[in-house]
């Protein structure tokens, strides 16, 4: 599949959420999470607060790095394929998530600094918490139209939970080491965990 264009809007959008969540970052390093203001993010990243609050409802928010996204033309593709088993649309899911962190790889640092603030503040935590689960409500909605079932439906839903909380493990098993070089990807984390579901689904 060709590599999608992204348009200068969109990845001047991209490049703003980043720029505010690099800087509660910085801020929260620096003067502990709790003493940092919307107000101080704003300044640091260099946008008004209401452009803060058209990225982000809260600092809270703000401090999390999102799940990787694929593009939109990914999307379509995706939803584009038509019906197939489920064993086939949720290998085709994964790839649809590995696909986003080829396009936006991820960095260690920050995702280190995110789960470190979710476990000791607990809005941090359910800010994460909510920010996936909005995610698996769209990857639910994704794989319905594969399955020609409604969003809410047991297996859309299983499904997107199955996906997302296996790269979710990965994700937290590849934070938790030590980089071993500069090209250091979450992908073989998350493939490692994906072997391990396909062996627990295998008949």
């Amino acid at each position: 599949m060709p590599r999608p264009t992204e348009s200068l809007r969109e990845r001047r959008r991209r490049e703003t959420r980043r720029e505010i969540h690099a800087a509660t970052l910085r801020l929260a390093r620096e003067h502990g999470f709790d003493k940092i203001t919307t107000e101080m993010i704003s300044e640091e990243a260099g946008v008004s607060p209401r452009t803060f609050f058209n990225y982000f409802p809260s600092k809270e928010a703000a401090v999390i790095q999102e799940p990787p996204q694929p593009s939109q033309e990914y999307v379509d593709a995706f939803t584009g394929a038509g019906p197939a088993e489920p064993r086939e649309v949720l290998a085709d899911l994964t790839r649809f998530l590995l696909q986003g962190m080829v396009e936006h790889p991820p960095r260690r640092d920050e995702f280190q600094a995110t789960f470190g603030a979710a476990a000791e503040h607990p809005p941090v935590l359910a800010a994460l918490l909510a920010r996936f689960q909005a995610f698996e409500r769209t990857l639910a909605a994704m794989v319905a139209v594969r399955t020609q079932q409604d969003p809410q439906d047991e297996l859309p839903r299983l499904m997107a939970a199955l996906a997302m909380t296996a790269v979710k493990i990965g994700m937290e098993s590849w934070a938790s080491t030590d980089p071993t070089d500069e090209d250091d990807s979450p992908i073989p984390y998350i493939e490692r965990v994906l072997a391990v579901l396909g062996g627990l689904l295998s008949p």
